[in-house]
């Protein structure tokens, strides 16, 4: 079985970042415009819904997703998973830890909103960014007792690093399974924004090639 890795390969280019275990770990749910992605029609949102924040990426680094045929509440998780992804390479971006976005798309104080928080904390302390695109794929959206687990594979084939100085960073070549990358995220319904779904548990596996090769 591959290990849980943090999110980037990025995060192996010094033993400082080298953690085992950065996925969030075990389930955190009960038992039983946005980033897209997802088609499904969804309803205007309510009058009450918090506004989301502003969520951009610099002109050199760019997230696609791959539209899945999910509908309803798994439509709308998905949207809202795909989301959260986004909003960590925002703050990777930014090169902070408590950017809006994360914040908006993650329960307060879960493992979902650690993992994000850890993932650019990590690269702000190693003093680099990402460039490039990171595709994503296979999204699948599966009802469950208190909410809705949504998987996806990323691909960071394309991805690369940039130093403060400016100077490239090539983390994995091409055909490296450690590009691979295979996402769990418990997502629950906001109690405040009917509208907005939450990621409350957050799994990133490395070298992914069973789920995504």
């Amino acid at each position: 079985m591959n290990r849980r890795r943090p999110l980037s390969a990025a995060l192996s280019l010094t033993a400082a970042l080298l953690l085992a275990g950065c996925g969030s770990g075990g389930d955190d749910t009960g038992k039983d415009s946005p980033a897209g992605g997802a088609t499904a029609s969804r309803a205007p949102a309510s009058p009450t819904a918090t506004p989301a924040p502003e969520m951009s990426l610099p002109a050199d680094l760019k997230a696609t997703f791959e539209d899945a045929e999910v509908s309803g509440d798994g439509a709308a998780a998905l949207r809202d998973a795909e989301n959260y992804a986004r909003a960590i390479l925002h703050g990777i971006a930014a090169q902070d830890p408590k950017a809006a976005p994360v914040h908006h798309y993650s329960v307060p104080g879960s493992k979902a909103e650690e993992y994000a928080e850890f993932q650019i904390e990590k690269h702000a302390e190693a003093g680099f960014t990402l460039t490039g695109e990171r595709t994503h794929s296979r999204a699948t959206a599966e009802p469950k007792a208190g909410g809705v687990v949504v998987t996806f594979c990323s691909d960071e084939t394309r991805v690369r690093g940039r130093s403060e100085e400016g100077d490239p960073i090539t983390f994995f070549e091409p055909g490296d399974p450690k590009n691979l990358w295979f996402w769990t995220i418990d997502m629950v319904n906001s109690e405040k924004d009917e509208e907005r779904w939450l990621a409350k548990n957050t799994e990133v596996e490395s070298g992914a090639t069973e789920q995504c090769g």
